[in-house]
């Protein structure tokens, strides 16, 4: 069987939105990389690593009708933003298989590890999260769901509320569940993302332990820890409810944002929680602060 490859170019915003259609029209992998390797400015961790353009790299069947996944890119993220595309067919290989031992188990400290249901994972992690890897709703390797990851196994959620807002894939309610948090909500607005993230859950076995609901369906408690990976304007439009959320004291991670969207959506939480240093990796910012 032959293959097509589907090179586009746009700014790193919307190449996430670019992989979820390429979900849709059956890609068998999406990639991403810097269409340059010379960053804008700043240094990973300390400050924002920016990139003007973003490749994204999608491995298609052949039957795949890309004039109509090009119209519908144009009207689902404006053409003004596909910057280039490009298309090449590809020799008779496996790609399937080449897409599995491209995705590894990816470990988190000494406790969490997200697997991939054809791996076996490392011998000191008996329970880890089988989740194989999606295009639209995360699995650990994108820079903000691995700074929230990271976030989790930092911050001890041992007996705690813990919140995920905007769940996606469940992965980081399921994380909180496998760090012994007591209690774990998982929230969107997504029917797409509520399937998803129910059947990692069951997938788990960790459906006694989190509650999934659609985000206006439910009357969430007051929390200990409430962690939310989406976007920068639902993040700034529920600033006011993550402040009545969140215990006094209780933590906040934010994430989904670029780097240089982090000083507007620091500036708008201040006024709740004590807002710390920012952490950047790549294009991405993760934002964290603790209820005053």
């Amino acid at each position: 069987m032959a293959w097509l490859q589907l090179t586009l170019e746009s700014d790193p915003q919307h190449a996430e939105q670019m992989a979820e259609l390429l979900e849709k029209f059956g890609a068998v992998s999406v990639s991403f990389s810097a269409v340059s390797n010379e960053p804008v400015f700043g240094q990973e961790e300390t400050e924002p690593v920016l990139w003007q353009q973003t490749r994204v790299v999608a491995t298609l069947y052949e039957e795949t009708d890309l004039d109509v996944l090009l119209v519908c890119l144009r009207d689902r993220i404006g053409a003004e933003h596909i910057l280039k595309h490009e298309i090449t067919l590809l020799e008779d290989r496996d790609w399937i298989s080449e897409y599995q031992q491209g995705h590894r188990p990816l470990t988190f400290g000494d406790r969490l590890c997200i697997c991939p249901s054809w791996c076996r994972p490392p011998d000191s992690l008996t329970e880890p999260i089988i989740l194989d890897p999606g295009l639209a709703f995360g699995t650990g390797s994108h820079a903000t769901t691995s700074l929230c990851l990271e976030w989790l196994v930092a911050n001890d959620v041992t007996g705690k509320t813990v919140i995920d807002y905007g769940c996606g894939s469940g992965i980081l309610a399921l994380a909180a569940a496998r760090l012994g948090a007591g209690e774990v909500y998982a929230v969107d607005i997504d029917p797409q993302a509520l399937q998803a993230a129910r059947e990692n859950i069951q997938r788990n076995h960790l459906d006694r332990h989190i509650v999934i609901s659609h985000a206006d369906e439910i009357d969430l408690p007051a929390t200990d820890v409430l962690i939310a990976n989406i976007l920068m304007n639902p993040l700034l439009d529920l600033g006011p409810q993550f402040a009545v959320l969140v215990q006094v004291g209780g933590r906040l991670a934010l994430s989904g944002l670029l780097a240089t969207q982090a000083g507007e959506c620091l500036a708008a939480y201040q006024g709740w929680f004590n807002m710390e240093h920012p952490v950047y990796r790549q294009e991405w910012a993760l934002l964290q602060g603790t209820r005053a």
